[in-house]
């Protein structure tokens, strides 16, 4: 069954120290309530359109490891992956500068299992966990960017 989820938010910080932490594996796990950790397939390698990370997390209480894909790249707007193991979700990043702020829409969609019933469950869960990741980014790009907040 298909999941789609939308959400937004603004920070008070500059665009590109919050696509930074978007985009950057090894800091996931510091804003992303689903990611225990995370590193990049290719350790030398920079983010760019086809790099790889391999995340291990809970999701829907189950531990998994899932490995995405880059497929869209374009600093500071714009960070979409798709994942190639592991629940086949893709999630899109849009970073807008606004003043002296940043606006992120996240939209993530997917396929999830166990029909409309799992879709319904699936739905609550990833859009609670979406909202407390969203506010940890917010929290962890305003206090690297403004100490005194």
């Amino acid at each position: 069954m298909s999941l789609r989820l939308r959400a937004s938010i603004t920070i008070c910080a500059p665009q590109a120290h919050i696509f930074d932490l978007i985009c950057t594996p090894e800091r996931l796990p510091e804003w992303n309530v689903s990611v225990e950790r995370a590193r990049r397939a290719d350790p030398g390698e920079s983010v760019c359109l086809g790099s790889r990370a391999i995340f291990s997390g809970r999701l829907l209480g189950q531990s998994l490891e899932s490995e995405t894909e880059v497929i869209d790249f374009e600093p500071p707007r714009l960070f979409a992956t798709r994942a190639i193991r592991g629940p086949r979700m893709t999630t899109r990043f849009s970073l807008e500068a606004v003043a002296d702020r940043t606006r992120v829409e996240v939209d993530v969609s997917g396929e999830v299992p166990g029909g409309g019933l799992g879709s319904m469950l699936a739905e609550g869960f990833l859009r609670k966990e979406l909202t407390a990741s969203l506010d940890r980014l917010r929290a962890i790009g305003e206090a690297q960017t403004n100490p005194h907040i």
